[in-house]
């Protein structure tokens, strides 16, 4: 039994895979899709109950781990996670001090420099050059600005990791520690202040920043192939490219890795693990589906050997994009994070707070709500 809880889009996409498979194969993989996910694998599994598999960005991984609802399949996997799946996929994958494989990959995601084609000629190589077209654009008072960009913790993640800071890092004993009162962090919040945020309309929201790029009252966007799909359909031609260099320094985005989890039911049953396993190593290994994923979706294949010349020049973009990230962490700490760095960032660009206190504060925050 396999649980997702896919857009109509990607289980369509999904649904043609597994018709292959289970053609192929001459076996019935059973699938059900479960609007509220997080609940019910956290309740079945508690109980001992729930799927083989389900399907889910690879946040979940600390956390069920802890709670004992995932299987190490470390011995039974017939592929070598390293030898396939590029770095950040791999990482997704494993956890704990012993690296236990706890699912498979699927596709990836991450955010990039989106540009209009009938605005941008050719996509900025370095910071300098984007900041370029932003100034030749920004004309707040007739309702243009320089770039279209949704601000909140993750969407900001790219400049404040691009100094060396970071969110959450994970120590060689598994614990979480945070790095937002570090200066490099700090110093990409003054980098986002100032150099990114003159040039963005106030609306912060993801809803409002999109109606910029998409009314054409922006050339440049930072988004993610999620957000396509509604360019184009305004008529759009979207390119793609990674975001650029800022004076020797790489921009680094959280990046997010869809993946199958094998859940503890996998110790119940050795011919339904077999089975289980057999199509997760299909569906992430086969180089046929993953380009029909990232060409359907614009996500980011797995595989580590598909080159960027087997990419539209939309994927291409993202992927390059994605090999500078950093795996969204799935320590359970990460929860604790999010609220009190999103509410630093917005206190220093709408509130004018001061970045050293402000973050400090944050960093305080954190760090008690971890004590509680």
């Amino acid at each position: 039994m396999l649980w997702h809880a896919m857009s109509e889009s990607r289980t369509e996409t999904f649904e043609e895979s597994l018709e292959m498979y289970n053609e192929a194969k001459d076996v019935k993989i059973v699938t059900e899709e479960n609007g509220d996910l997080r609940s019910a694998v956290t309740t079945r599994l508690a109980a001992g109950d729930g799927p083989e598999m389900y399907r889910w960005t690879q946040n979940w991984t600390g956390g069920h781990w802890e709670r004992d609802f995932l299987y190490d399949a470390s011995d039974d996997l017939k592929v070598d996670p390293a030898d396939q799946f590029s770095s950040p996929a791999v990482e997704a994958i494993t956890v704990g001090p012993d690296d236990a494989v706890v699912g498979l990959p699927v596709a990836s995601q991450t955010v990039g420099l989106l540009y209009n084609e009938d605005m941008v000629d050719e996509p900025p190589e370095t910071f300098d050059e984007m900041e370029s077209i932003m100034q030749e654009h920004n004309d707040p008072t007739q309702g243009k600005f320089g770039l279209s960009h949704p601000i909140d913790a993750y969407f900001a993640s790219a400049w404040l990791h691009a100094f060396g800071g970071y969110y959450l890092q994970i120590d060689e004993n598994g614990e979480g520690e945070t790095g937002v009162d570090l200066d490099a962090t700090k110093r990409g919040m003054e980098f986002l202040r100032d150099r990114i945020w003159p040039y963005v309309a106030l609306g912060l929201d993801r809803e409002s920043q999109r109606d910029v790029f998409r009314n054409e009252n922006a050339p440049l966007a930072i988004n993610g192939p999620w957000a396509i799909g509604a360019f184009e359909d305004s008529g759009l031609d979207v390119g793609v490219a990674p975001l650029p260099a800022i004076d020797g320094h790489a921009p680094a985005p959280y990046t997010g890795t869809s993946m199958w989890y094998f859940s503890a039911r996998m110790a119940d049953d050795a011919e339904r693990r077999d089975a289980a396993l057999e199509y997760a190593e299909w569906i992430s290994t086969s180089r046929e589906r993953q380009l029909a994923h990232a060409r359907a979706h614009g996500s980011v294949p797995v595989v580590d050997s598909i080159s960027d010349d087997s990419l539209g020049e939309q994927v291409a973009g993202f992927k390059r994009s994605y090999e500078s990230g950093i795996p969204i962490p799935s320590h359970r700490r990460m929860n604790e994070v999010w609220a009190p760095v999103e509410d630093a960032i917005y206190a220093v660009l709408q509130d004018s707070a001061d970045i050293d206190s402000r973050f400090d504060e944050a960093a305080a925050t954190i760090r008690s709500n971890w004590r509680q």
